[in-house]
């Protein structure tokens, strides 16, 4: 089941938050996910596990299991890093191995002093 977006796009109608997922864990929930169906994932800058996320998608384009553009990443600039958006979402690229994102949101909309983070 997908939302068809006003420009023919379709985002999926359900998604799988990666908040809390941690460590080793995570590429197994990943790719067990995607093998029973999951197509859009929620991700975060704040929730600390990026690089394990870009880990796991890595792992299943590289076997064959789905292909990026049959994936729906959505992923969160932090509070801190308001005035600093492009970096930051270089960054959540980078540690996604992704070339691009689908959605990028604001996680809050409160700015706090940036970290360097």
């Amino acid at each position: 089941m997908a939302i068809t977006l006003n420009n023919g796009f379709k985002m999926p109608a359900v998604g799988l938050g990666v908040w809390r997922m941690e460590g080793k864990e995570i590429r197994d929930l990943i790719i067990n996910a995607i093998n029973i169906g999951y197509r859009h994932f929620d991700c975060a800058a704040d929730y600390k596990n990026e690089a394990e996320v870009g880990e796991a998608l890595a792992g299943a384009f590289s076997t064959g299991i789905v292909k990026r553009e049959d994936l729906f990443i959505t992923t969160k600039l932090w509070n801190s890093d308001h005035g600093h958006v492009v970096e930051a979402c270089k960054d959540s690229l980078k540690k996604l191995q992704l070339d691009y994102l689908d959605l990028y949101l604001v996680h809050f909309p409160v700015a706090t002093k940036h970290t360097g983070d």
